[in-house]
């Protein structure tokens, strides 16, 4: 059941399911952290009007198919670098369409006020789409700026800040089906775990 669950997940988000494991294996974990993530941010986003999300299975009990963001031989899954970033005490994060805008929210878990300095693009360009400096006030979220929707288009945006916290995060626009060479490029292109300079 759990394989056939996860074959209907994929090729929801992929239009097709992989012939091959490991294929199969990369598409089925891209789509366990685009979920992870963006029921995360949903929440976050809306901070002290939504709040209380909880998810679990952490580890795996056996070797086995699962939604557990670590596996039985103690390596991370694709969702747990994705829940990690969509978790930092300060994240920025775009928000759902709403009357063909997307607001990017700043998230700030702590109890300080924090400067950022804050960039998004498309992946793979150098272009930013919004751009600029902010602060994220502490204990809640804040409208930082705001990006025309995108009008269908499948694409991935980068986000990434500097300043008293720092990090980089991506949102997948667009209606599935995505083709799943495109969509690894762009994370290739995003390169969301490689250390960040000035945006």
């Amino acid at each position: 059941p759990r394989v056939d669950l996860m074959e209907r997940q994929v090729r929801m988000m992929f239009g097709t399911v992989p012939g091959d494991l490991a294929t199969f294996s990369r598409a089925s974990q891209a789509v366990q952290a685009e979920a992870l993530e963006f029921f995360i941010e949903w929440f976050r986003s809306a901070k002290w009007r939504r709040s209380g999300i909880l998810w679990w299975n952490l580890l795996d009990g056996w070797p086995q198919f699962s939604d557990s963001v670590v596996d039985w031989y103690f390596r991370p899954k694709a969702a747990y670098a994705a829940v990690r970033r969509s978790q930092a005490p300060v994240c920025l994060v775009l928000a759902e369409p709403d009357g063909g805008e997307q607001a990017l929210v700043a998230v700030n878990d702590t109890l300080s006020d924090a400067r950022v300095r804050y960039a998004v693009r498309r992946a793979g360009s150098a272009e930013p789409l919004a751009a600029g400096d902010g602060v994220s006030p502490a204990n809640r979220a804040e409208v930082l700026a705001r990006l025309p929707a995108g009008g269908g288009r499948q694409e991935m945006l980068v986000i990434e800040w500097t300043g008293d916290a720092s990090g980089a995060n991506h949102y997948l626009r667009g209606e599935p089906p995505f083709d799943l060479g495109t969509y690894l490029g762009w994370l290739e292109a995003a390169a969301l775990d490689r250390p960040r300079g000035d945006v």
